[in-house]
């Protein structure tokens, strides 16, 4: 079952009357970074390395970022609580497909709260203004009893 956002706030959102759309609601970008070195994931997480990120930073111009090819980290400008009942999914808008980039994101677990990050595969030059639309956020209903919350590592980041 597709839970609609009817009413559902995301605080740190730039205009959420235009954000909200018919199954969902369109998330906006407010940081992206690049990947600087390595990094390293196990089983049990002991041994998890995440690499070093180089922010970007916005031209004081007001001007876009301007994007190579390649992949970046972003951070999304609105805040999600997902609610106990339900599991979020990521997708791209199609217009940044449209560009030649698009969205990877996990699914975000019953009881995540914070502004989560996605990976962004660019495949054609791609200039991105502050707090452009690019992604569309989902809710699932999800039934019967959860067995826990969202307690990793990533809970509350980016707060």
């Amino acid at each position: 079952m597709l839970r609609l956002f009817t009413g559902m706030d995301f605080p740190g959102s730039p205009d959420p009357d235009t954000q909200r759309q018919p199954a969902g609601y369109d998330f906006s970008l407010k940081s992206i970074a690049a990947f600087r070195g390595p990094a390293a994931l196990d089983f049990s997480n002991a041994k998890r390395d995440l690499p070093e990120l180089a922010e970007l930073a916005w031209p004081e111009d007001g001007s876009p970022i301007e994007l190579s090819p390649g992949g970046y980290l972003v951070t999304y400008n609105e805040t999600v609580s997902v609610p106990e009942h339900s599991a979020g999914i990521l997708l791209p808008r199609s217009s940044l497909m449209r560009c030649g980039a698009t969205l990877h994101s996990a699914l975000w677990d019953p009881g995540y709260t914070g502004k989560g990050q996605g990976l962004m595969t660019v495949y054609n030059t791609l200039r991105l203004h502050r707090d452009a639309r690019i992604a569309q956020f989902i809710l699932i209903a999800i039934e019967g009893q959860v067995e826990s919350l969202y307690s990793g590592q990533y809970q509350g980041e980016n707060l």
